[in-house]
């Protein structure tokens, strides 16, 4: 390659990064969503942790708490991944394949005749 031609060339780390804290985003909502399933108290913990900044989270209830761990490892993960991959060139059909693993896993983990065999 020419020069002129590598720097035309952009890095995609910043895309594997999206894609990646995507993914960890909804696991971690899907996991949120086992857990608040298991007893009364942990359905509880999640809209308590809801109601820490979400006006009106009564109305929804343990579904405000998810929904902030999944802001949370979202962003979490998004911070670190940026600043990890923000300047390299990576190869993006592994990281688009562990996302589609793990969407497919956060699917399961929220499909209900699959919930119906944890219990």
């Amino acid at each position: 390659m020419t020069e002129e031609r590598q720097a035309i060339v952009k890095k995609n780390g910043q895309a594997a990064a999206a894609m990646i804290s995507a993914m960890i985003g909804i696991l971690s909502l899907a996991v949120s969503h086992v857990f608040s399933l298991l007893s009364k108290e942990s359905s509880n913990l999640m809209q308590e942790v809801g109601k820490t900044w979400i006006p009106g989270a009564e109305g929804i209830g343990p579904y405000s708490g998810k929904e902030t761990f999944m802001l949370i490892g979202w962003f979490s993960s998004w911070l670190i991944l940026y600043f990890v991959l923000r300047n390299r060139d990576v190869k993006l059909s592994h990281y688009g394949i562990t996302f589609m693993i793990g969407v497919g896993i956060s699917t399961l983990l929220v499909w209900a005749p699959f919930l119906d065999l944890l219990k």
